[in-house]
């Protein structure tokens, strides 16, 4: 632009003026087009209310400071970022909005027009709602009445749309349920569905019908496809939502309340999904209303204008879980299913002792302590570090705490010596939230920190010197016991890539080049996930040998527990799930409707009894999942599945089976494998 500039003026100086006055002309020029921008009509009285635009902010442009630079008070000030491309604002930038007299706005352009606002020049001018002067030969001025748009434009009804002004100029673009002040002049409507778009789209965001498809006749009423193909969803419990898309990443969740409020009663306010990191809007988010007359009126705002913007107004659906996606806060954690823990656990028994054997970050704890009465007690058991901190801030909050830096699979060494046997343990299995969206663990491929992989980071190896030191045929078994359970190729190609890069000294030490040379290996993902979840997880489950833990834990609490103890477990994969179940197996009691036991008390019913002892055993109960009013308050407890496990003293079925098949000639029953041997060294 600039080369282009300096030609353009050394061209000027070649080329003989034809005007007299060349001077006096270019002033005129000059001083209109500020006038055209910058300065108050001057057919305005001073004390009546104008808008004034300020534009080019940059994006950490927010109402507090802005309004402090201009010496305003913060909620005459609006903030917006109208239009990004790539990483950041789209020249002129982020615009912002100030309501004034005409004398005060004379006064705030004087001043601040041209000035410096985080290292960029400000534009400071009247907002007369004509955004485009150069389309005024082709396009009609609107109404007086419509000349100052609103701040966030648009959201106009259906019905209201056909009284509203409307530009019915040849070739004019259409804009439903809009009043001509909300757009800019060449932006353009949809002729099939409607819907206004803006000026840069070559085709319809709604419904991608090319942009010559324009509509050139008179008013249309628009297509509302939103609403016409809304399922039935929602109700008078949990509320009637709508799923937004392409809002500003400026827009705030009271911005939003208020775009909607006149449709119907709206269930709080708006929620915004939100970056993790930088805690900008992603742009989306929902809004649940009382009923769904309130719902079918904000369907009809889809396509209208926000924050300069066409925003999608849909029905929210539901996942394949039955869930939608929901905002939690970096770091914290929400613990899953902990009505349903409570009700299986404590209720029996509120005044006994139970065992928390992952205590993470004390969700389920603090549930369980809440739940007891003064004479209950609770231990709990981490690995990690941080957790362990958490819990002594526990302690010294509750006396009915105790909290133990262990792996849960100790619990029996560790109570025993203090004559504890538990009403209830509790194992929540797998990762917690704060540790998986913590960058320097390493547990996310998407993030970039350390390649560990450790829960507690002062013992064993992390991950990158575990990578160093494995042979290549147990990598590949790990990746594929552990993560690539499905596909046996992916497993290994990813342990060949990994070998070769070591053996070139080019092996990745940090998650995100790591999860880069995985996803190369591994080549399209077909599951709605990073390509290097799975290794990650393999990787994870083995350097801290999460299912040895898991049958040391399950053993030792059965161990501990009383007659009619409980053990519950907060599963999350189905290898988890194989593995409680594989433990139950091995300690189930018989039932009165079990088949073999029918057959050999009718059969050899004295020589049965005499056989067949007595012994500690196992009853379950059926598995329960989340709600749908939890998983949609808590998205991520969609997988959870809770197994609660009943001590009892009965015949277990692996004895009844010994006995029949000894009688039927059929083989032998493997007696109970012992638990994994303990590798972590901790002080108990």
């Amino acid at each position: 632009k600039k080369e282009k500039k300096e030609k353009k003026d050394k061209k000027e100086k070649k080329t003989p003026k034809r005007s007299s006055s060349p001077s006096s002309s270019g002033d005129e020029t000059k001083s209109s087009k500020k006038a055209k921008t910058s300065a108050a009509p001057a057919d305005v009285d001073d004390a009546s209310s104008v808008r004034v635009r300020i534009t080019g902010l940059t994006k950490t442009a927010n109402a507090a400071t802005l309004s402090t630079f201009l010496s305003l008070a913060k909620d005459d000030v609006v903030v917006g970022l109208w239009g990004t491309s790539g990483r950041g604002p789209k020249p002129p930038g982020g615009h912002a909005f100030v309501d004034v007299s005409a004398k005060d706005a004379k006064a705030l352009i004087k001043k601040f027009d041209g000035a410096s606002v985080d290292g960029e020049t400000i534009k400071v001018m009247v907002d007369d709602g004509s955004a485009a002067e150069a389309e005024a030969a082709r396009t009609p001025k609107a109404p007086a009445s419509a000349s100052r748009p609103p701040l966030f434009g648009g959201g106009a009804s259906l019905t209201n749309a056909a009284q509203s002004p409307v530009n019915t100029a040849p070739n004019a673009p259409m804009f439903n349920g809009s009043t001509p002040g909300e757009v800019r002049a060449d932006d353009w409507a949809c002729g099939a569905c409607g819907c206004s778009n803006f000026a840069r789209r070559t085709s319809c965001f709604r419904c991608a019908a090319p942009k010559s498809a324009v509509t050139s006749a008179g008013p249309k009423t628009a297509v509302n496809t939103a609403a016409a193909r809304a399922p039935a969803q929602g109700s008078i419990q949990e509320g009637y939502e709508v799923f937004l898309k392409y809002l500003p990443h400026s827009a705030s969740e009271e911005e939003v309340t208020n775009y909607f409020a006149d449709c119907g009663a709206i269930v709080g306010q708006a929620r915004l999904l939100r970056d993790q990191l930088s805690g900008q809007s992603k742009g989306a988010g929902f809004v649940t209303f009382v009923n769904e007359q309130g719902r079918m009126e904000a369907l009809k705002r889809d396509g209208s204008r926000f924050g300069g913007r066409n925003v999608s107004v849909t029905v929210a659906k539901k996942s394949t879980f039955g869930v939608r996606a929901t905002e939690q806060a970096y770091g914290t954690h929400t613990p899953a299913m902990l009505a349903e823990t409570i009700a299986g656990l404590v209720a029996p028994d509120r005044s006994g002792v139970y065992v928390d054997g992952t205590f993470g970050r004390g969700g389920h704890s603090r549930g369980i302590l809440a739940a007891l009465s003064p004479e209950g007690r609770l231990h709990a058991f981490d690995m990690d570090p941080e957790a362990i901190k958490e819990g002594r801030e526990l302690e010294k909050q509750d006396a009915r705490f105790t909290i133990h830096h262990a792996p849960f699979g100790q619990m029996s060494q560790v109570l025993k010596p203090l004559g504890i046997e538990p009403s209830g343990v509790f194992l929540d299995l797998g990762i917690s939230s704060p540790q998986f969206d913590d960058a320097t663990r390493g547990f996310r491929p998407e993030q970039d920190g350390p390649l560990d992989l450790r829960f507690d980071v002062e013992r064993g190896m992390p991950a990158s010197e575990y990578l160093r030191s494995v042979s290549r045929d147990e990598l590949r078994r790990v990746i594929h016991e552990y993560g690539e359970t499905t596909d046996p190729s992916a497993a290994r190609r990813i342990t060949d890539a990994i070998v070769i890069a070591r053996e070139a000294g080019m092996l990745p030490s940090t998650t995100k080049d790591f999860a880069a040379l995985v996803a190369r290996a591994k080549g399209k993902e077909y599951q709605m996930m990073h390509p290097a979840k799975l290794t990650f997880q393999a990787l994870r489950i083995a350097l801290n040998q999460e299912f040895d833990e898991m049958r040391r834990g399950m053993f030792g609490a059965f161990e501990i527990m009383p007659e009619h103890g409980r053990l519950g477990i907060l599963t999350w994969k189905h290898s988890e799930c194989a593995i409680v179940v594989d433990f139950y197996r091995d300690y189930e009691v018989v039932r009165d409707d079990f088949p073999l036991w029918q057959w050999a008390q009718s059969a050899y019913g004295e020589k049965c009894s005499k056989k067949l002892e007595r012994k500690w055993g196992m009853h379950m109960d059926d598995a329960q999942r989340p709600s749908e009013s939890e998983t949609r308050a808590n998205s991520r407890s969609r997988s959870a599945t809770l197994h609660i496990l009943r001590k009892r003293h009965a015949v277990r079925i692996s004895d009844l089976e010994r006995f029949a098949y000894k009688i039927k000639g059929w083989g032998k029953i493997a007696e109970p494998a012992p638990p994994p041997a303990v590798t972590f060294k901790y002080d108990i």
